[in-house]
């Protein structure tokens, strides 16, 4: 009775040392890859486009997504065709603001960072104008054309420890 304390002190601090050195032995051990992508099927899409604008998924005619994660955040990239009206909802909505689209904006935002898509062509739409916005770990960047009835909408989250994605596909 005299050691046990001082036995069961002694098993807790090693406890607590195990118990502390495990993530980092772990991510030595098992390294988690710089990024992952995932693809969205078609239906996903639509849903994932549907749930950004709150609209339902009849009123976004095609859709095509890809997510990437890493350690910091997650970027998404979503091609649509829908009529302007959810659109211009969803712009008001999102108090997103109006921005020129000059040659480096669209390289440096639109261009540089996505992966190689057959379906990811920004400059198809052959705007001068984007809309983009912020909010607390997320930005948003929209590209429209009411004529093709088709846009872009590139979303970069950057994730904190509570955060959640607000759409998963």
């Amino acid at each position: 009775m005299k050691y046990f304390f001082p036995v069961l002190m002694g098993i807790l601090i090693v406890l607590g040392l195990v118990l502390t050195a495990t993530p980092y032995i772990a991510d030595w051990l098992l390294p988690v890859s710089a990024s992952s992508y995932q693809q969205a099927k078609p239906e996903d899409a639509r849903q994932a486009v549907a749930d950004w604008f709150g609209v339902k998924p009849e009123q976004i005619k095609s859709a095509q997504a890809l997510r990437q994660r890493t350690a910091t955040g997650s970027t998404a990239w979503l091609m649509f065709e829908a009529t302007r009206e959810p659109v211009v909802q969803f712009v008001i909505n999102a108090r997103l603001k109006q921005e020129t689209l000059d040659p480096v904006s669209l390289q440096t935002l639109w261009l540089t960072a996505a992966p190689k898509l057959a379906w990811w062509q920004p400059a198809e739409l052959k705007r001068e104008t984007y809309f983009s916005g912020k909010t607390e770990n997320r930005s948003l960047a929209l590209m429209y054309n009411e004529t093709l009835q088709k846009g872009y909408l590139l979303v970069k989250t950057t994730e904190t420890a509570n955060s959640k994605p607000k759409n998963s596909f």
